[in-house]
């Protein structure tokens, strides 16, 4: 029986094949990050303070060490800082951020320490009570792996990009055990609007394997716990919508307040950047004394709101609390992610909101909880720009399918009453405006021209022979960084401009060209497509190419300039836009 290697396998059998492996090990990683927070909850909060978000709720007079929460915060965001800047400073923030930025300018490529960074510095900021939660590290963690798999495999950057997005996947399908919400996530959150839809079927299958290891592993469980829904009546929708303009409006908040806070504070404070982390911490411990609530990921007060047992007054002050204290964590540099603040912050803006209507209108109000639910996920979705995977996330979360209609009116309005406001500021609006894209597009405008289509024969050329002082004369008067030096119509060399001017006068004046001419020179034939010209010209910092009849012959035909191939772009650019504008 014949074996088969990768190389034999169709692209179909590789990528479920990749996919598969991505998940595996996301799988197994989103297990110990969560084994990890455990860990470092158990002792920072557990064991120094005598605190937990259960035991308080299972007993409202808990005695516990308050007054320690400044200093506990604090030394978390100090580990956090330390680790982070001394090792891996892009892993700092939210993580998905980050990821973004990979997939759009850099091709996917995360460097491997950054998910042993990232996965520690989390830990210790959520396990030490910082306001952050575990999309952001998790979705960082799993690009990481999927990253190192296509360095191994030598990927190409367009596959690096989709392995990258499974390993996105995996991490916050795994951990929230909302396979499919994940899936739709790492292919939404790249774009404002728009979606990554060849990268879905991969990212799919890796979702849903790293969500069968952690059910295996830890919990199958539901992320949330929610009482049975009946359907809403009909009659109620426009209050879901106009929960949606009201989340949307918050989540504009959100974002000014979060980034505010990184701009106007945190970036201005005058001490090294290592210890900014440590100063978020001690101001999240501090509104932690008043509203403990707000500390950690904090789902144990999510479930609270569901059962409708926290005050109208409560719910209230703790959007405006987790606000401050997540802003305080993560835009101080401190690490961590914000889809769970997110999620507590709509939950609570529809457990308000729902108690505000049930005071008047009861009979159209049955449970606080619809609200609180529907909150979580338009919240999110005008947070995040995500939509679509916002509901199916929630949904999948509090197996609250019930509530879809009122989740897809109120999320789809909280989406376009936000605008351009986002939590992840290295989105772009859609895939045009990528920088990935835009270099992917221009390469294929320009494979459709060849060399002699944009030829210039009209140029300037010198002897071997002449002197570098009347060349520098010449090449004064003209644009370009490369002239080429013939000899009985074949080119023999190539003279730089830069080369030329680090002579002096008298070296110039007695010089002849064909001792400083470069002889190693880039060359283009006249049938080579202009998109692997460029890449050459680019390659050898020039922004002219000399083109031959061929590389035995040398005889010079011309030349290409990189205005010239510019011009195509434009010509073409132009041409897209009028048709767009035509449609």
């Amino acid at each position: 029986m014949r074996h088969r290697t990768l190389s034999t396998l169709s692209r179909l059998e590789r990528w479920t094949l990749y996919s598969i492996l991505i998940g595996f090990v996301a799988g197994i990683g989103a297990v110990i990050f969560n084994l990890l927070i455990i860990a470092f909850e158990t002792v920072f909060l557990l064991s120094i303070a005598n605190y937990s978000h259960r035991m308080l709720i299972e007993n409202p007079l808990l005695e516990f060490r308050w007054y320690l929460f400044p200093l506990i915060v604090g030394i978390g965001g100090l580990f956090s800082g330390l680790l982070v800047y001394s090792f891996a400073p892009e892993a700092e923030g939210h993580g998905t951020d980050a990821v973004i930025k990979s997939l759009h300018e850099l091709g996917g490529l995360v460097r491997r320490r950054v998910v042993l960074v990232k996965m520690l510095a989390s830990a210790v900021t959520i396990g030490s009570g910082g306001s952050a939660g575990r999309e952001g590290p998790i979705a960082q963690i799993g690009a990481g792996f999927g990253a190192w798999l296509a360095h191994l495999l030598k990927a190409t950057p367009h596959d690096r990009r989709i392995m990258v997005m499974c390993g996105v996947a995996s991490g916050i399908g795994a951990i929230f055990r909302a396979p499919l919400g994940a899936a739709l996530f790492a292919v939404e959150v790249l774009y404002k609007r728009d979606f990554e839809s060849e990268a879905l079927i991969p990212v799919t299958i890796s979702s849903i394997v790293a969500y069968a290891i952690y059910v295996i592993l830890m919990s199958a469980e539901p992320a949330l716990y929610v009482p049975s829904h009946e359907i809403p009546p009909i009659h109620s929708l426009p209050l879901y919508a106009l929960l949606g303009v009201i989340a949307g409006l918050v989540a504009i908040v959100y974002v000014k307040v979060f980034y505010g806070m990184r701009d106007f504070v945190f970036k201005r404070i005058p001490i090294p950047r290592i210890f900014i982390p440590m100063v978020g911490g001690i101001l999240t411990g501090l509104i932690g004394i008043f509203y403990p609530h707000t500390l950690g990921v904090g789902y144990e007060w999510i479930e609270l709101v569901l059962l409708e047992e926290l005050s109208l007054e409560l719910m209230l002050a703790l959007i405006f609390m987790k606000m401050l204290t997540t802003s305080f964590t993560i835009s101080s540099g401190g690490s961590g992610g914000v889809f769970a603040p997110s999620l507590f912050m709509g939950a609570m803006i529809g457990g308000a909101f729902g108690a505000l209507l049930q005071g008047i209108l009861p009979e159209m109000v049955p449970s606080i909880s619809y609200f609180a639910v529907v909150g979580m996920a338009s919240f999110f979705a005008a947070a995040a720009k995500v939509p679509l995977a916002s509901i199916v996330i929630v949904a999948e979360m509090t197996r609250g399918y019930e509530l879809l209609v009122p989740t897809m009116i109120a999320s789809v309005l909280a989406y376009a009453i936000s605008g351009e406001f986002t939590i992840y500021e290295n989105q772009v609006p859609s895939r045009e405006n990528s920088p990935f894209h835009m270099r992917a597009l221009t390469k294929e405008m320009l494979r459709r021209y060849k060399v002699r289509d944009i030829l210039m024969t009209n140029f300037i050329t010198f002897d071997p022979h002449d002197k570098v002082f009347n060349a520098i004369k010449m090449m004064i008067k003209a644009p370009y960084t490369a002239y080429p030096v013939v000899e009985r119509s074949r080119l023999v060399g190539v003279i730089l401009y830069r080369d030329l001017a680090k002579l002096s006068s008298e070296e110039a004046m007695s010089t002849p060209i064909f001792k400083v001419m470069k002889r190693d020179v880039p060359l283009a034939l006249p049938d080579e497509s202009l998109d692997v010209v460029l890449d050459r010209m680019l390659s050898y910092g020039v922004n002219v190419i000399m083109v031959v009849d061929s590389p035995e012959n040398m005889r010079l035909l011309g030349v290409v300039t990189e205005d010239d191939v510019m011009r195509i772009l434009w010509r073409q650019n132009r041409r897209a836009t009028r048709w767009r504008m035509l449609r």
